[in-house]
């Protein structure tokens, strides 16, 4: 018997980001029973590995945000007529068709298929963008499913498509532990002192680049000797440089660039700390709590549901807030801090792989 087709439509699988991870273990996990095509909107250039089963389609568009004016011409014509731009990658009928996250993905979906709609993140924003918010409500009308992976998540696409709750499942993002825990042993050349802090993402401003700063510099003036490491690349790498020279941190704060195996590295920090904006359900505080790992977050999507009633993280949205748990859990010893590093690795078990893939194989199947 033939393999049933899936066509996974998303903004990217090449910004090396927790949503490609996600999407690269949902792929390799639905591999041995499905064929499966990815189709990539913008392609970066950076990602993860591959399953050699996995077929990656050409994708629409190269680095949008260096665009030329003639690549800013195609991508308004993208707009106007998305499916024109997907049949030109692929004409091919598929069984089921996922939209790896909202809006544009989305508007690239066959109206007469098996559809799914998968959100990662809060979608609160849409009430700002009326345009934006009708047309993605036209195209959930011929959605068979929304998949959303946090309470937080489905909350706000309830609150914007009320008509549309009925079609909600909630699933959470899957880890593959065991693999995590393996690449973790490997060896890096590089030596952590105690205490250290690790973020973990693109460095641009809806990561909260410049709020990590300012909170690591309070740190520092009260505990000089602690260190900050960033693993990661983007558009705000000139800005880190400059202010880390301006507030002489050239000894506290260094800059790693992007790095295919980041576990060993967050195997060596204490904490993890993520202050972004807006995320989904930040694939990195899982990945921290299952090698034991606490984190420091903004209350953004999922971090209610990681943290643990403090047990494993700490959740603020005001920097002093943050500043003084961090001075005053680093000035601790260790056995006196409140985050249990065997509690964080119970804890996540729950975001097992083999869970999410069993979940969203009895949704493709009740299509």
């Amino acid at each position: 018997m033939d393999k049933k087709k899936i066509l996974f439509i998303t903004w990217s699988f090449s910004m090396g980001g927790g949503a490609e991870k996600i999407l690269a273990n949902i792929t390799k996990g639905l591999s041995d029973e499905y064929v499966i095509d990815v189709l990539e909107i913008n392609n970066h250039g950076t990602g993860e590995n591959r399953d050699s089963d996995i077929n990656i389609l050409k994708p629409l568009f190269k680095n949008l945000e260096n665009a030329t004016f003639l690549k800013k011409i195609k991508w308004k014509l993208f707009l106007l007529f998305p499916k024109l731009f997907r049949y030109l990658v692929t004409s091919k009928k598929y069984d089921y068709e996922i939209a790896f996250n909202y809006l544009y993905p989305v508007y690239l979906l066959r109206n007469n298929a098996k559809t799914v709609s998968w959100n990662h993140g809060t979608i609160y924003n849409l009430k700002k963008h009326k345009f934006s918010r009708i047309r993605q409500g036209k195209k959930l009308k011929y959605v068979n499913r929304i998949i959303t992976i946090s309470e937080e998540t489905s909350k706000s696409v309830k609150e914007i498509y009320p008509e549309y709750k009925e079609k909600i499942e909630l699933i959470y993002n899957g880890y593959d532990f065991k693999n995590i825990h393996t690449k973790s042993l490997e060896d890096v050349n590089i030596n952590f002192e105690d205490d250290s802090l690790i973020y973990l993402g693109r460095i641009e401003e809806a990561k909260g680049i410049k709020r990590l700063l300012e909170v690591f510099k309070n740190v520092v003036d009260k505990i000089p000797d602690k260190k900050l490491y960033l693993l990661g690349k983007g558009d705000l790498e000139k800005y880190v440089s400059k202010f880390v020279v301006d507030n002489h941190l050239e000894k506290n704060v260094i800059m790693l660039g992007y790095v295919d195996n980041p576990y060993p590295y967050i195997k060596k920090a204490s904490y993890v700390v993520l202050l972004s904006e807006a995320e989904g359900f930040p694939t990195v505080l899982v990945e921290a709590l299952a090698l034991g790992k606490g984190f420091i977050s903004t209350p953004v999507g999922g971090t209610k549901e990681l943290y643990n009633n403090q047990k494993c993280g700490f959740v603020s949205d005001d920097n002093e807030e943050i500043s003084n748990y961090l001075i005053e859990e680093l000035s601790k010893k260790k056995e006196d801090r409140f985050i249990n590093s065997e509690v964080c690795k119970k804890y996540v078990d729950k975001y097992s792989l083999d869970k999410q893939i069993a979940s969203i194989k009895k949704i493709i199947n009740e299509l």
